[in-house]
């Protein structure tokens, strides 16, 4: 998906002067993980607050954290292959938009 990217500050991007458009599937996935329930504001269910589930690492946590994660993508229009939680460090998401 085509849209405004943003600089690690999460800033909009500028480039020549103008707002740099690229693919954002990986960054818009970085934001719905990151953002919390009520962060948007047109859509005040979506986000997972990834931080709440980090303090936790119970499998019970891990599982209801891969199953908001599918969740809420879908509700993002993502294609899901797969989700795994195993490595809080490094989840991983197979899909697309």
């Amino acid at each position: 998906m085509e849209d405004f990217k943003l600089d690690k500050n999460r800033d909009l991007e500028i480039t020549n002067g103008d707002f740099a458009i690229g693919d954002t599937d990986q960054q818009n996935i970085e934001l719905l993980l990151l953002s919390h329930k009520g962060s948007f504001k047109e859509h005040p269910i979506l986000g997972v607050g990834i931080t709440d589930y980090l303090k936790s690492p119970e499998i019970i946590s891990r599982l209801r954290l891969e199953n908001e994660i599918s969740n809420q993508l879908e509700f993002d229009d993502f294609f899901i292959k797969d989700v795994d939680v195993n490595d809080l460090e490094n989840i991983h998401i197979d899909g697309n938009y």
